[in-house]
């Protein structure tokens, strides 16, 4: 998937989301975006910071996964639930300069 599809997919999302909420644009955007930047966002024409992400998914009451949930993706396992172990400490591997 493409970063295009991604932010198309996000919008959806947004949009769903916006509904299930019962509210307009005009009342998400009115708590800290401009109307014009949000409708973008739920076309899929912007790109959303982190913390835009967050403050979205508070005013619409949701958890910011699911705005960022998109179909296509490859199948989601919470990062917590996989094992891993922490790298080897010591030094770094210099890297071979080119001259």
């Amino acid at each position: 998937m493409d970063f295009a599809k991604f932010l198309l997919h996000f919008g959806k999302n947004l949009r769903q989301a916006r509904w299930l909420a019962g509210q307009t644009q005009q009342e998400v955007a009115a708590q800290g975006l401009s109307l014009r930047w949000y409708a973008e966002l739920e076309r899929g024409q912007r790109n959303p910071t982190l913390r835009t992400v967050f403050d979205l998914a508070q005013i619409l009451d949701v958890a910011p996964s699911e705005l960022l949930d998109v179909p296509g993706a490859r199948p989601s396992t919470r990062l917590l639930e996989r094992k891993a172990t922490a790298p080897k400490k010591g030094r770094k591997p210099r890297l071979s300069a080119k001259r």
